[in-house]
């Protein structure tokens, strides 16, 4: 254990909805109790999975990915489409910081 873990808070948990529009690349979830977030973890419900594609200072970039079994050959999870609305899925961002 490092000496600065001592000062580490969390879990911080935020709880919010999607965008009304999702951009290619994911959106930004801002964890106001915390100045800098070290690390995080996201949920999304109604199937989709999320993946935290950054973190800068106290805000966490979210990727959102849903998974296509009609496809021909099922394979790996496909970002959410420019444009797609995701304002009825919940997000819970938990997060550790300082």
């Amino acid at each position: 254990m490092n000496s600065l873990s001592k000062f580490l808070k969390g879990p911080v948990i935020v709880e919010t909805t999607g965008p009304d529009s999702y951009a290619s690349g994911g959106f930004e979830v801002t964890v106001g109790e915390l100045r800098i977030v070290k690390h995080a973890n996201v949920e999304l419900s109604g199937g989709y999975v999320g993946e935290v594609a950054s973190i800068s200072g106290n805000t966490v970039t979210i990727k959102a990915y849903y998974f296509d079994y009609d496809a021909s050959a099922d394979g790996v999870a496909i970002e959410v489409a420019d444009g797609t609305n995701l304002s009825s899925v919940s997000v819970k961002v938990i997060a550790w910081g300082y």
